[in-house]
């Protein structure tokens, strides 16, 4: 269970104790429960619902922090390719991958080139590895929660050195969008899953080309009907017992 989940059931535990100790008598049974099962939930969507925490990329070079935490950039080549930056003191699981959306005239050759300087033995080296999407047989992928489809092209996976690695996004044209897949291990904490919902809508207008409101057409969607009901739900049942404690 993550530390969010923790803080929160404690926290209902806190307002038992609290209630007992004033001899105003607790939260019932039916409305402890409820809260428990909501916050639960919320450990669930969190941990399950995305695959990737979606990051919109503005700039030409972009910081990529907590390498080994699955993050998506959404990036669009406007004649120049995009750079990551990547700086680790430590060595770490190094998972790169490139995709490109599904849609009209998208053309499947975004490569990348990862290379990695540091100082070994009073020397300065450097490693490269190449993700060749020209010569790539790109695979479709639908991926569920979202509901967007997908070309999946090359991919990275090693365990990489410490040191500072620099990551090319780059097509024959450089030209056209691309979605550049960091990290492996899934962590979905409340901020990001916040930041998730506010992304989403931005994500569908302007890389999937279709409307906004389509954002909550999926899995995503159903998942925030389920908050909204329960929410709904807790507000109910701590109106009757407080409704009820002033009879």
């Amino acid at each position: 269970m993550n530390k969010e989940v923790i803080i929160c059931v404690k926290l209902v535990q806190n307002i038992e104790r609290r209630k007992r100790k004033n001899n105003t008598g607790g939260l019932n049974m039916k409305t402890k429960e409820i809260l428990i099962i909501f916050f639960i939930f919320l450990f669930f969507i969190s941990e399950t619902a995305f695959a990737h925490q979606p990051r919109i990329v503005s700039e030409q070079i972009t910081l990529i922090r907590n390498p080994e935490v699955s993050q998506a950039f959404y990036g669009i080549l406007k004649g120049k390719p995009d750079y990551y930056h990547i700086d680790s003191e430590k060595q770490f699981n190094l998972y790169v991958g490139i995709l490109v959306p599904d849609i009209e005239n998208i053309d499947k050759d975004v490569s990348v080139k990862v290379v990695l300087e540091h100082e070994h033995e009073e020397e300065h080296e450097e490693t490269e590895y190449i993700l060749n999407g020209t010569d790539h047989e790109w695979t479709y992928y639908y991926e569920e929660f979202g509901g967007d489809s997908y070309y999946q092209g090359p991919e990275l996976k090693t365990t990489a050195e410490k040191g500072t690695y620099i990551i090319e996004v780059f097509s024959q044209d450089n030209d056209g969008k691309y979605v550049l897949v960091v990290g492996e291990k899934e962590e979905f904490p409340l901020d990001e899953f916040i930041n998730t919902i506010i992304t989403l809508p931005r994500l569908k207008e302007e890389f999937f080309e279709k409307p906004a409101y389509t954002a909550f057409f999926n899995l995503i969607g159903l998942f925030l009907l389920v908050i909204v009901v329960v929410v709904i739900a807790i507000i109910y049942v701590i109106f009757r017992f407080i409704k009820k404690r002033k009879k």
